[in-house]
């Protein structure tokens, strides 16, 4: 057998997170920043993997139960971003460790099954579909698929700390009614957005959500963000809804888009934060839905 790779994207937040009819959903932000697993299988002997990767073996070994086989040989995961920030970084890795193996094995793994076995660990994003989707990160199914986004960039901040996911998502305040409503509307102004390619219709639907989710999960960037984002003329702020990111969405068509990128980096130099930028990714990179 020979050695085998797979790929998942990183996120930057949500473009949108909410409940509704009493269940929880998000539309992660994917961005071009990627984990490449690498697979070498062995004849005989353990599955190793990174010590640190404790998501990632129970994972596979939940993936051993399932098609009731031994996986033998060792995974690598080349790149990670940090954790508990909002870059969706153990969902990655996990992702991209499933398509590895299944590859070496020749298992028709597709990403309702991945999807299945990652809310079995913790409540996951829905990057293991190549579209945007509307997913409910709980039970792991998705509620529409979006399809692709239009050229975006995102530029942003990190507060510092980390948030657990699993520890955030059991302790969430109760949603309203009168929240549900909105977040409902709030997911068919998104479908709409992909529908049309409109970016300033996303960067709305990305601010409102951010701004709902303050009493939840405030970040203390939100508001200057905000008032930067309308003084560059960017299209919204993005948040991690569990997280510790908070970033301005700007369109990556626009001629204005490189000069907007230069002025918000030296703006944000000035808080003393640490600045991630990104290209976002159109698609997922993974399996069509």
């Amino acid at each position: 057998m020979k050695a085998t790779t797979g790929t998942a994207c990183h996120t930057f937040g949500e473009l949108l997170q909410g409940q509704r009819n009493g269940t929880p959903f998000l539309v992660s932000l994917p961005v071009a920043s990627y984990v490449n697993a690498t697979f070498y299988p062995s004849a005989s002997g353990e599955l190793l993997t990174s010590p640190q990767k404790i998501k990632v073996r129970r994972i596979l070994r939940r993936l051993m139960s399932d098609y009731k086989i031994s996986f033998h040989g060792t995974l690598l995961l080349d790149k990670s971003l940090p954790e508990g920030k909002g870059f969706a970084t153990s969902t990655a890795d996990m992702v991209a460790a499933c398509r590895a193996i299944s590859k070496a094995y020749k298992l028709r793994l597709l990403p309702q099954h991945i999807s299945s076995l990652l809310v079995q660990v913790e409540p996951t994003d829905g990057i293991m579909y190549e579209e945007v989707v509307a997913y409910q990160h709980h039970q792991g199914q998705v509620l529409s698929s979006l399809g692709q986004l239009p050229p975006l960039h995102i530029i942003g901040v990190d507060r510092g700390g980390k948030v657990d996911t699993v520890s955030f998502n059991k302790c969430q305040e109760l949603y309203t009614p009168q929240e549900e409503k909105e977040y409902d509307r709030l997911l068919l102004n998104l479908q709409e957005a992909f529908r049309l390619g409109d970016s300033e219709l996303i960067g709305y639907v990305a601010t409102r959500s951010a701004e709902l989710h303050q009493k939840r999960l405030p970040h203390p960037d939100f508001a200057r963000l905000k008032a930067l984002c309308e003084e560059m003329g960017g299209l919204g702020v993005v948040v991690a809804h569990s997280g510790t990111l908070a970033g301005i969405l700007l369109d990556a068509s626009s001629p204005a888009c490189a000069r907007q990128i230069a002025m918000l980096r030296q703006r944000m130099k000035e808080w003393h934060r640490s600045i991630y930028e990104f290209a976002v990714a159109r698609h997922q990179k993974g399996i069509t839905v």
